[in-house]
């Protein structure tokens, strides 16, 4: 274990519970996503298939298959996706190649597999925080230098944003990017490299919106009607605002709006679920969801504060930022604060692989919360205090972000160094690090008595 020279304090990772707070904020998301998207779909269902819960049955085995997922991350010891990291994200990389060139073709673009519901880009934003965590973690102090850190993340984004955007999928590649970019300025990188890194893929986004017919369309009409949305040309944005308008306070109640129903808000039960939301639940009923979302990020930034080590704050803070970027991009579109995405709401949405990539994601954090530094313990050196007392010190109380030395700005003491004790445990016992901690606070309770 890494001691605090100026404490005297040692941190210890115990294994504990799993966080039932953020499993309960998603557990909230999403009952309410099944309830909306019947509420959402049924009139769809009835005119293209004569089954009102078309479209909710296939959301309920999605949530099934996302659940699995979710259990397996969460028994899988995190530090394990360090070392798969690398075939992991090869792996996608082929899978997003493959779209291109056999996918199918569905409104106009390839994204998809399997009648729509396999889509690899929403694999590919859990797979990169995976890869960036690694690599961000296995670079260190070394991250500042242009050479081991501005130039490579250069290549890594722009081979992942040229897959993604030849779907069409500019969003997605926008997400990921700036995803990867918070994770960048996390790990410590120098902020000259995140100014560069911000103006070569604003331009880079800007020379690709001017030969992208449909993206330039969609931001031309945006801006033309920004200052009057209810008039917009472009229909879902108007029939998005009007959905709002009509919900009012306390909403028109469930199954009541015509947000749902055929020539109003298109995609109702995908990309613009919020607007039915609005209509149906009222301000009260988007300003809840939204909370949840908070929430949601609150236990994330809580789990990454109280990570053992660098690749596990690391790894929370990209998981969790790009859940609430997600989050919020969906709701911009239908208050009219963005042009439409094609994003959908996290948990909430109809759509199988990003159901599935979330909950896959929310399994990771829970793996990463049972191995939060809770406690640290004196090591027998004077601190001010009488010797041995226990300080009751939480990791999340920790005034460590912003440093100047570099180091990751939400890392904790002795992060580092426990990262190199917990690893050794995984790689010898990683299906039985219960039995191997208990062993471990034995000699360490053995150790303190001998000091």
């Amino acid at each position: 274990m890494g001691v605090n020279t100026k404490t005297g304090e040692r941190p210890q990772a115990v294994q504990g519970h799993y966080d039932w707070g953020l499993l309960t904020v998603v557990t909230l998301l999403l009952l309410l996503g099944l309830v909306m998207v019947f509420s959402a779909s049924y009139p769809r269902g009835l005119e293209g298939f004569d089954n009102p819960y078309y479209f909710v049955a296939r959301q309920f085995i999605w949530l099934l298959v996302g659940a699995v997922g979710l259990v397996i991350a969460a028994r899988i010891p995190y530090l394990l996706w360090n070392r798969w990291s690398v075939p992991i994200m090869g792996g996608t990389l082929l899978a997003l190649l493959a779209v291109i060139l056999i996918g199918e073709e569905r409104l106009g673009s390839s994204r998809t597999y399997y009648q729509g519901s396999i889509q690899p880009s929403e694999a590919a934003k859990i797979a990169v925080i995976l890869y960036v965590s690694a690599w961000l973690n296995s670079k260190g102090p070394r991250i500042r230098h242009a050479r081991a850190g501005l130039l490579p993340f250069g290549v890594l984004m722009g081979v992942v944003s040229v897959l993604i955007v030849l779907q069409p999928e500019i969003t997605v590649a926008v997400l990921i990017v700036v995803t990867s970019a918070i994770m960048l300025f996390v790990a410590g990188a120098d902020l000259k490299q995140l100014t560069v890194i911000g103006a070569v893929a604003t331009a880079t986004f800007l020379l690709v919106v001017q030969y992208t017919g449909y993206a330039a369309e969609r931001i031309s009409l945006y801006l033309t009607w920004m200052g009057n949305p209810v008039a917009s040309e472009e229909w879902q944005v108007s029939q998005g605002v009007q959905a709002l308008m009509r919900g009012g306070l306390f909403g028109r109640g469930l199954g009541n709006g015509l947000a749902q129903q055929t020539g109003y808000l298109p995609l109702s039960w995908s990309d613009n679920i919020f607007g039915v939301i609005g209509e149906e639940l009222g301000l009260l009923g988007t300003l809840f969801v939204l909370l949840l979302f908070l929430l949601l990020a609150y236990r994330g930034l809580r789990i990454a504060l109280r990570a053992p080590d660098n690749f596990g704050m690391l790894l929370a803070t990209g998981i969790t930022a790009s859940l609430l970027l997600q989050a919020l991009l969906n709701m911009a579109v239908i208050v009219a604060v963005s042009p439409p995405t094609g994003m959908t709401l996290p948990f909430v949405s109809y759509g199988g692989s990003s159901l599935v990539a979330s909950l896959v994601g929310i399994g990771i954090l829970l793996n990463i919360s049972r191995f939060g530094v809770y406690r640290t313990l004196q090591t027998g050196q004077q601190t001010g205090q009488q010797t041995g007392q226990q300080t009751g010190r939480r990791a999340d109380e920790r005034d460590d972000l912003g440093r100047r030395d570099r180091r990751p700005r939400l890392s904790g003491t002795g992060r580092r160094q426990t990262a190199h004790s917990f690893r050794s445990v995984t790689e010898r016992f990683p299906w039985d690090t219960a039995k191997h901690e208990q062993r471990r606070r034995a000699a360490g309770k053995s150790a303190q008595e001998q000091e």
